[in-house]
């Protein structure tokens, strides 16, 4: 590992959760409803401000105008506000929003009682208490809706003297039961995107709003986040396969659902599961460690715990529970020889979670035409006290602590956000390249991870190389797996520091690799007026062979740049070429330090 690295994964989605996740197609009640809930009451709204400004046009019998326009307006700007606000609705603001329109067209259909004209009005007030109320798919609220519409409807009815009301009836009961399904298949299909195809409990999609719930409704120390990672659970599909698998996750995941009790529980992919719960942290571990003890089939499971604290975000919070889960994981080992109990380990961790570390960017250049082909994140710690750190500074000591993977996660996410939002805004197509460490390939997670990011971010997996060092070649040989999955995907892979480790060599051409990066030690060699020494010349002619392109690193005179330039290298980075600086400071159109 250089003088590069890591970022932490953000959190996933979903509603807080009072009952237990899973339960069928409904939004998990505790939360903010799914935006399409507020969309649909708005609209709903919106048409019932339209059928009473076109009453108050043409007036039955009896009916006064002047209601009809304060109704039409009065829906007309709730609809608006519900449309504007859809994804901050609250359940309470929707079920008063729903409740305020239908007594309003209540009093236009009773004001209207004296003229068959009112059916349209019975219609309308079925249409808005009925949908909304299916879609909320709570039971008591949707009875007490739909008992408000019908309790409306038949009083109607009953102050209508005279014939005709059984084909007013008919009609009545044919709406409400159509407008009842529609309600309920849009709203099962709403739900369904966010339950978890394999298990049925809430996704990342709920447990994200389920924490950016708990941040805005300010429950500091009074919730607590869990991530759950089952141990081992790469061996159970390498050796009984995904079926097997799979069939695992469903029966753990009711394990914990029913062991857990209250609490939103939520599968966020693979082998991983969120708990968030209203509970102090002491209760919450223990009843994690009850739920751990005994889980079916033999299966272990790691977890790590964060209460919310004030200064939280939702990304805070998770990462702050996913460092502990790291630590977790790394004491069962035995892994932490330094022990994250040290200051100075503390310190880094929560330098990792709590965002003081920063990235800079070194440019690499084509070369051949001296454009910007990219840039390679490198990591820096912000130290409140001690300044800009280098990463010699914190990197031993990451390593030795264990949570190494955890900083490689927060810096591959940064990277990959920060780089999409610049090349929209400067129009680049230069691509980003971020270091992973042998530790972090070897983890089956690892190509979810990369993956996650990229779609997170919208970064073209064509964007992102990642550079293993050659020494990680030699050291976990069975990571290949995740690097072909990886550039199965798009994703591109670039041997670091090549040269210095030799154990690469006799297989170059087995292993999943697009980028050679030639080691400054041989940019070193070159001798201005004889250019570049016979070994990098071999290099250069090797991977022409293998259709691989080779970027030089420690670029520091043009000398060396003109004689890599002759020798046919395709890209090069150094400090001739620009420094590392932060993102917004590359430069993204010179061309003349690469000039003949």
């Amino acid at each position: 590992m250089h003088g590069r690295r890591r970022e932490q994964e953000e959190p996933p989605t979903g509603p807080p959760g009072g009952r237990r996740a899973g339960r069928g197609a409904g939004p998990v009640p505790g939360g903010l409803p799914a935006p399409v809930a507020g969309t649909a009451a708005g609209c709903v709204m919106l048409l019932g401000s339209g059928c009473a400004a076109l009453s108050a046009l043409a007036p039955a019998s009896g009916q006064t105008s002047a209601l009809l326009v304060a109704i039409a307006a009065v829906t007309a700007v709730g609809g608006v506000l519900l449309l504007l606000a859809r994804t901050a609705v609250t359940w309470a603001v929707l079920h008063a929003s729903v409740v305020g329109a239908e007594v309003m067209l209540a009093l236009a259909a009773i004001d209207a009682a004296g003229d068959r004209g009112r059916l349209v009005a019975i219609t309308g007030l079925a249409v808005l208490g009925v949908l909304p109320s299916s879609l909320l798919l709570r039971p008591r609220a949707a009875l007490a809706h739909l008992a408000l519409v019908v309790g409306a409807a038949v009083g109607l009815l009953l102050l209508v003297p005279g014939g005709g009301l059984v084909v007013e009836a008919v009609y009545l009961g044919v709406a409400l039961v159509a407008v009842a399904v529609l309600g309920v298949v849009v709203s099962r299909a709403v739900a369904q995107a966010d339950v978890d195809d394999l298990t049925q409990l809430p996704n990342r999609r709920a447990l994200a709003r389920a924490l950016d719930a708990h941040v805005a409704g300010g429950a500091a120390g009074r919730v607590c986040l869990a991530m759950l990672d089952l141990d081992g659970f790469k061996e159970v599909n390498d050796s009984l396969g995904h079926a097997a698998g799979d069939a695992r996750l469903v029966v753990v995941a009711r394990h914990l659902q029913r062991e857990l009790g209250d609490g939103l529980l939520a599968r966020i992919g693979g082998d991983e599961f969120v708990w968030v719960v209203e509970a102090a942290e002491d209760d919450a571990r223990s009843r994690l460690s009850a739920a751990a003890a005994d889980l079916p089939q033999g299966q272990r499971v790691s977890f790590g715990v964060a209460v919310l604290d004030g200064a939280d975000t939702a990304a805070t919070w998770r990462q702050r529970a996913d460092a502990d889960l790291y630590a977790a994981k790394r004491r069962s080992r035995g892994l932490l020889p330094a022990s994250l109990d040290t200051p100075e380990a503390e310190e880094l961790l929560h330098a990792i979670t709590d965002g003081q570390l920063v990235l800079h960017y070194q440019p690499v250049v084509d070369l051949a035409t001296g454009a910007l082909s990219g840039v390679e994140a490198l990591v820096r710690w912000q130290h409140p006290e001690r300044g800009l750190l280098p990463p010699d500074r914190f990197l031993p000591l990451a390593e030795a602590t264990g949570v190494v993977d955890l900083l490689g996660a927060r810096v591959l996410r940064s990277a990959c956000h920060e780089v999409r939002d610049w090349q929209r805004r400067t129009g680049t197509t230069a691509g980003v390249a971020v270091n992973v460490s042998g530790a972090e390939l070897a983890s089956p997670a690892y190509p979810g991870r990369v993956l996650r990011a990229l779609a997170d971010s919208g970064l073209p997996a064509g964007d992102l190389v990642l550079e293993v060092t050659e020494t990680a070649f030699a050291d976990a040989p069975t990571m290949t797996a995740s690097l072909d999955e990886l550039r199965r995907a798009g994703v591109r892979v670039a041997v670091d520091d090549f040269g210095t480790g030799w154990s690469t060599l006799s297989r170059l051409d087995q292993l999943p690799v697009d980028v050679l990066k030639l080691d400054k030690s041989f940019v070193d060699r070159v001798v201005p007026g004889e250019g570049c020494t016979p070994v990098v010349d071999a290099v250069l002619a090797m991977a022409r062979a293998l259709d691989l392109e080779v970027t030089a690193e420690g670029v520091e005179t043009p000398d060396q740049v003109a004689a890599l330039r002759e020798a046919g290298c395709d890209a090069a980075q150094g400090y001739h070429l620009q420094r590392p600086v932060p993102l917004a400071d590359v430069d993204i159109s010179r061309r003349d330090r690469v000039a003949a």
